[in-house]
């Protein structure tokens, strides 16, 4: 499987919707710089809203999901759910290494 590896370090914040709740850590801006121009000039596997699908690790946890332009300041947010949360033993506040690959 061919794409570009990113491995970047946040903590794992909570945004409150009116209907759900959602765990997530935001890429680095010089990443998101990097994902933006990839999506503009080659073709991605992209969903809805923007989104990238990747692949990513967090301690030992590996999923297949998408990272989605959040929050009006155009970095990408990774969501974290709670199965990969538990698996991998991490809460909100905690700081956390995540690598992703960005799938073509």
């Amino acid at each position: 499987m061919e794409g570009l590896e990113y491995t970047f370090s946040d903590t794992i914040k909570i945004w409150q919707g009116s209907k759900s709740t959602w765990h997530y850590v935001s890429l680095p801006v010089s990443i998101c710089e990097e994902i933006h121009t990839l999506n503009q000039y080659h073709q991605t596997k992209r969903r809805g809203w923007g989104a990238v699908k990747v692949d990513a690790m967090l301690n030992g946890q590996h999923w297949h999901t998408s990272i989605f332009p959040a929050f009006g300041d155009g970095r990408y947010a990774l969501f974290l759910k709670a199965e990969v949360r538990k698996g991998a033993k991490v809460v909100v506040g905690d700081q956390v290494t995540v690598a992703i690959k960005i799938l073509f």
